[in-house]
C-alpha cells in the first residue's frame, strides 16, 4: 500500500483479495434465496419499513452496498433482471464462485490473464452448447411447456403456494399483449402494456386477470355509469379557474365586481370544456383537478370525468386507445370545428367498488391489447412480493416465446456444460486447461446449492447426476443431458419432459454476466483512494 498525502493506493495481491473477499461476502448474503425450497430475508431500511423477500434482484437492490468490487458484481447482476427477468441470484453465486476459483489458482502462480482467457473460452463454450445441445426445439414449443417455465420462475416465491393458479395468470396476461410481427416473422410480446392493481383484502387466490386497463382514482361524475363506446378525452392540466399565486390579492373592487371576475373566469374554462364534448368526447380523464362547479355541468351533457390520475396511467391508457395526452389548451386547435384526432376509443369504460376502493375499467381498446393483473391480499407485503414474482414470470415467458427455445432447469445445464467443459479441456494443452476446469467447477455452484437449500444429501445426488450427464456421450444415453434435480420429489429426472424449464435465453444471459462481472473484478489491480484536499 503506497501513501501520499492526497490518495491511497493499493495495489496486486491485496487489492485482489480485498474485492474477491466482498463479491464473496454478498453471495453469502443471497445464496440461501436459491432454489423453490429456500428461505426469506427481512431487510429493515432506516426508517423502519420492513421487507420481506427471497427475490435476489429486490434483496440486491435494498442492500447499502459500500466497497466498490462488491458495487460492480450487483450493478452488472442488475442487467440480467433487466435483459430476462429472472436469475439476478444466480450471476451473483456463479460470479463469486468464479472470483474463489481464481483466487486459488493465482496461489498457484497461475497468471490473471491466463485464467481471463480461459474463463472467456470456457463462457463461448458454454453459450454455444446451450444453443446446440441442450434446448428444446421450437416446433415441440406449446402453451403447456411456456406454463412450466412460469412455474419454475415462480416455485421459489410466495406465489410459489398456488404455482398454477398464477403461472395461468402470467401466460394469460403475455398472450393477451401478444402481437405477431410480419416482417420478422416472429411474434413480439408488450409485456409494457399489462398492468399491475393491487388492493389490500382478502386471499391471494382471489387474484386474477381482467381484460381491460384498471386504474384507482376519484370521478368527478357521481352518476356515472358505462360509458360505451368511450372516446377518452387525455388532460394533463387543470380544468379549474386560474388562481392568484399566494402574496398576490384584488384590493379596492367591490364584491359585485369580484363576483363579475369569477363568473367571468367560469365561464372562460366553461367554454373550452365545452369545445371538448363538442370534438366528441365523453369521457375526461385528467391528472390534475376539476372544478367543483363543473359537475352539474358533465351531468347535463352526459359525459364522464376522472380526475387525480397518475401520468403513467394517463400516458399507457392514451397508448393503448390510441389518444393522444394534452398539455394545454393551446395544444389544441379549435378553428374550423375540432375534428377530435386526439381522442382516445374503447369499446367501454366503467367504474365497480371492490372493497370499499372503487375501480375503473377501459376495456376493448382501440390501437393495442390492454389486460390487468388484479392482485388481492392481506398486507401490503404479500401484495409486492407477489407482483414482483409475477412480474419476473411474465418476463420469463416474454422471452421463451420471442427466444422460441427452452431448456432443462434443476441444475441440469450446469451439469451437463461442466461434463463438456471437462472434456474440452482435456483436449487443451496449453496454460488455460487448468483454469478452465475450474470455470466448468464453477458453474456446479447452482445444482450444489440448489440441494443444500432442500436439506439432502449433497455428495450422493450431485455424483449421481454427473454419472448420468457423463453417459450422455453415448448416443443411447443422449437424453441424459436433460436430467436435473427435482427437489420437491428429492429424485433425479427428465426434467425437459416434466415440466421443470427455463428459456434458453435466461441460462445464457446469466454465464455471459457472471462471466463478465468476475473478469471485470479480477483485471482491477489497482485501487486509488482518493482524499480530499484541504
Amino acid at each position: 500500500m503506497d501513501q501520499n498525502e492526497n490518495f491511497r493506493k493499493f495495489t496486486g495481491k491485496e487489492i485482489r483479495a480485498e474485492n474477491i473477499k466482498e463479491c464473496i461476502e454478498v453471495a453469502e448474503l443471497i445464496k440461501t434465496s436459491l432454489g423453490p425450497i429456500s428461505f426469506d430475508k427481512m431487510i429493515v431500511d432506516e426508517v423502519g419499513d420492513i421487507t420481506i423477500t427471497n427475490d435476489g434482484a429486490n434483496i440486491l437492490k435494498r442492500l447499502d452496498i459500500g466497497h466498490p468490487a462488491a458495487k460492480i458484481l450487483v450493478n452488472l447482476s442488475g442487467q440480467q433482471e433487466e435483459e430476462v427477468g429472472d436469475g439476478t441470484t444466480s450471476v451473483v453465486l456463479i460470479a463469486s464462485e468464479l472470483l474463489q476459483r481464481a483466487e486459488l489458482l493465482m496461489k498457484k502462480k497461475i497468471h490473471p490473464s491466463v485464467i481471463i482467457s480461459a474463463f472467456r473460452l470456457g463462457m463461448c463454450h458454454s453459450c454455444s452448447f446451450i444453443r446446440e445441445k441442450l434446448t428444446l426445439s421450437s416446433q415441440t414449443m406449446n402453451l403447456n411447456r411456456l406454463l412450466n417455465a412460469a412455474k419454475t420462475s415462480l416455485s421459489s416465491k410466495i406465489s410459489g403456494i398456488n404455482a398454477k393458479k398464477f403461472s395461468t395468470i402470467a401466460l394469460q396476461a403475455v398472450k393477451s399483449v401478444q402481437v405477431f410481427e410480419k416482417n420478422k416473422e416472429k411474434f413480439r410480446c408488450q409485456i409494457k402494456a399489462i398492468n399491475f392493481v393491487k388492493i389490500m383484502g382478502n386471499s391471494l387466490n382471489k387474484s386474477r386477470l381482467i381484460d381491460g386497463y384498471i386504474f384507482q382514482n376519484q370521478k368527478v361524475s357521481p352518476m356515472m355509469g358505462n360509458v360505451s363506446p368511450t372516446r377518452i378525452a387525455f388532460i394533463n392540466f387543470d380544468l379549474r379557474r386560474s388562481r392568484l399565486p399566494i402574496g398576490f390579492k384584488i384590493e379596492n373592487k367591490k364584491s359585485t365586481e369580484i363576483e363579475k371576475i369569477f363568473k367571468k373566469e367560469i365561464n372562460s374554462v366553461k367554454g373550452q370544456i365545452r369545445k371538448i364534448f363538442e370534438s366528441g368526447a365523453n369521457l375526461i380523464i385528467t391528472t390534475r383537478g376539476i372544478e367543483e362547479e363543473f359537475i352539474k355541468y358533465f351531468l347535463k351533457n352526459g359525459i364522464g370525468a376522472i380526475k387525480r390520475v397518475s401520468f403513467e396511467d394517463l400516458k399507457r391508457i392514451a397508448m393503448a386507445t390510441g389518444g393522444k395526452i394534452q398539455n394545454s389548451f393551446s395544444e389544441m386547435t379549435f378553428k374550423k370545428g375540432f375534428d377530435g384526432l386526439w381522442l382516445g376509443e374503447a369499446e367501454e369504460a366503467f367504474s365497480q367498488e371492490i372493497s370499499f376502493s372503487e375501480i375503473f375499467i377501459v376495456r376493448g381498446c382501440r390501437f393495442s391489447p390492454a389486460g390487468t393483473i388484479f392482485l388481492r391480499g392481506g398486507t401490503e407485503y404479500l401484495l409486492e412480493e407477489l407482483s414482483q414474482s409475477l412480474f419476473d414470470a411474465i418476463f420469463i415467458i416474454k422471452r421463451a416465446i420471442e427466444g422460441n427455445k427452452l431448456v432443462s432447469g434443476g441444475g441440469a445445464v450446469e451439469t451437463a456444460l461442466c461434463t463438456s467443459i471437462q472434456s474440452l479441456s482435456n483436449s487443451i494443452l496449453s496454460r488455460e486447461q487448468l483454469p478452465l476446469l475450474e470455470f466448468g467447477e464453477a458453474l456446479m455452484i447452482i445444482p450444489k446449492i440448489l440441494i443444500k437449500n432442500a436439506g439432502l444429501d449433497n455428495m450422493d445426488i450431485l455424483s449421481k447426476l454427473r454419472i448420468l450427464h457423463e453417459a450422455s456421450s453415448e448416443k443411447k444415453f443422449s437424453d441424459y443431458r436433460f436430467f436435473g434435480l427435482d427437489l420437491s420429489k428429492q429424485k433425479i429426472q427428465n426434467n425437459l419432459y416434466r415440466g421443470i424449464v427455463e428459456p434458453a435465453i435466461n441460462k445464457i444471459k446469466s454465464i455471459q454476466i457472471a462471466t463478465e462481472a468476475a473478469i471485470t473484478i479480477l483485471r482491477i489491480d489497482d485501487f486509488i483512494n482518493l482524499k480530499k484536499k484541504k
